[in-house]
């Protein structure tokens, strides 16, 4: 069951242009899968009554061992609860229909409206993946400037929220003749058959942008990730991107796990997926093929705009790495030579003092190592965190930054097998900077589970964004590290690809790369 609105025709909420793209290409996935049972609503058509009857009709029609994929796209948001004190908190989560009126219940969805019509309808024989591309509620943990920000949040009210009070809302409309548990108490169970991704936390904005792809229309980012993942190959060119252990299936674990890395290198940590799932199902099989699809077309060079026209001879250099846009609104980057600033599409300063050709060049073959290395994140054995400041923090100069390091042995791996860690940064001008091992740390050999603090340091020079990339194999990554001995100083991340990449695939299920942005500036 797909349902999408971007039509809304309300004073309230503007019109969205990614949950058309969404759904079509959500149906064109479930049917090539195998599914020959779908039913979309569209704007218009979606309604309290129209989903509520058309859930209910598919609990009727399934049978046990079958799925259920139960998918939204469209605004999400949120309103003071009608019962306070519960485990749910003091909020209720919304989707705000077409034509939305908080006097009108026909208008719009609560949360728990979907538990008691899931729990009611649908027997516990039947698994349910329920996806919701939709923020529930709006908050930045840091600015974004409006020049370059491309992202387009999935709330859009004109008004405050404290304008309105969502009006009482009606009992399920059919008896509950499918053994469900009744849905009608406060402090709800978690439906043991119900697996659920959320495009972003409950105090963050869910996006939609324009994708990687040349002339690609705007998307929501957990949709386009879970069609990457479940339609492209990942880095060892055989199984499904989703699929990180490669044994020619995706899991749920897994999908959630992609899904939520994937997110949050898009939105530069603006947005983090949420997964929930009952006890036992990480394990379970998604879908019905798995055979890897064709590899993802080659990503255009970045686009960049001066919004000084005296820069233009700088970004006419020949061989550069990147394509002229004509307008800001089509650019991945916009660069400020006045003021030495290159903003990216995420409304981030990317990179400050930025004088001469050579500069750009190193910060823009940065960005381009990163958008390569993307398809090769795996944090299901390694994962890089940043801190003292919350997810997301920009820091200032001078300000203390610490990183640490997460690893975790494989499934079925040796009991005491060593595994070798790799740590190094990319600074925000491409500079490539060695961290870990250095000469105290030997090669590097960890044991799995240790938690390693690898930088207590202070903000200097340059500003903007770095990216620390954390590596994790079984076996020393001896090429890799030697090219980083190579280029270390030097404004050369292009080199690092390809021995990362070899790296990645020779881990396996072994490894992982984990990716952390630093955000810095006066």
């Amino acid at each position: 069951m797909l349902v999408g609105v971007w039509k809304f025709e309300s004073p309230m909420l503007k019109d969205l242009a990614g949950p058309e793209h969404d759904l079509a290409a959500m149906e064109t996935l479930v049917r090539a899968e195998g599914a020959r049972d779908v039913t979309v609503l569209r704007n218009d058509q979606v309604s309290r009554t129209t989903v509520e009857t058309a859930i209910h009709a598919l609990g009727l029609r399934s049978k046990p061992g079958d799925w259920i994929v139960l998918y939204y796209s469209g605004h999400g948001a949120e309103a003071d609860a009608a019962v306070r004190g519960t485990r749910d908190g003091d909020r209720d989560q919304f989707l705000p229909l077409a034509r939305f009126d908080p006097a009108d219940p026909e208008r719009y969805i609560v949360d728990k409206d979907f538990y008691a019509w899931l729990s009611r309808y649908v027997p516990g024989s039947v698994k349910v993946l329920m996806m919701a591309d939709a923020c529930h509620s709006g908050t930045l943990n840091r600015s974004a400037d409006a020049r370059a920000f491309r992202f387009t949040p999935r709330l859009g009210f004109r008004a405050a929220q404290a304008d309105f009070t969502l009006t009482a809302r009606p009992a399920p409309r059919f008896a509950a003749v499918l053994g469900g548990s009744g849905g009608t108490t406060v402090d709800r169970a978690d439906l043991p058959n119900l697996i659920y991704l959320a495009a972003a936390r409950d105090e963050q904005l869910a996006w939609e942008f324009p994708m990687p792809v040349e002339g690609a229309p705007p998307r929501g980012l957990l949709t386009y990730n879970v069609e990457q993942g479940l339609t492209t190959r990942g880095p060892d060119g055989r199984s499904l991107a989703a699929d990180l252990d490669g044994n020619g299936s995706v899991e749920v674990g897994e999908l959630a796990q992609y899904v939520a890395t994937q997110v949050r290198s898009f939105t530069a940590d603006r947005q983090e997926p949420q997964a929930f799932i009952p006890p036992g199902g990480e394990g379970l099989k998604l879908f019905a093929r798995v055979e890897a699809a064709a590899p993802p077309e080659t990503a255009p060079l970045p686009a960049i705009f001066a919004a000084d026209p005296a820069a233009q001879p700088m970004l006419a250099a020949a061989g550069a790495p990147w394509r002229v846009a004509a307008r800001a609104e089509a650019a991945d980057f916009v660069y400020d030579r006045t003021a030495g600033v290159l903003l990216r599409r995420s409304g981030d300063r990317v990179a400050q003092d930025v004088a001469t050709t050579a500069q750009l060049r190193g910060v823009l073959e940065k960005w381009d190592t990163i958008d390569r290395l993307r398809p090769l994140l795996d944090e299901t054995r390694v994962r890089l965190t940043l801190g003292p400041g919350a997810f997301g923090t920009r820091y200032v100069p001078g300000a203390q930054v610490d990183a640490s390091v997460t690893a975790a042995a494989a499934a079925g791996s040796t009991t005491g097998a060593s595994l070798y860690l790799t740590v190094f940064n990319l600074a925000s001008d491409g500079t490539v900077q060695a961290l870990y091992p250095s000469g105290q740390e030997g090669d590097g050999r960890i044991e799995p589970g240790a938690r390693l603090p690898l930088i207590e340091n202070r903000v200097t020079p340059p500003y903007g964004t770095d990216h620390v990339v954390a590596l994790l194999t079984p076996q020393a990554p001896v090429a890799l590290r030697a090219v980083l001995r190579a280029v270390e100083g030097q404004r050369a991340s292009g080199r690092l690809v390809a021995p990362l990449k070899q790296a990645v695939v020779a881990a396996g299920a072994a490894g992982g790369l984990s990716v952390a942005e630093l955000y810095t500036g006066r």
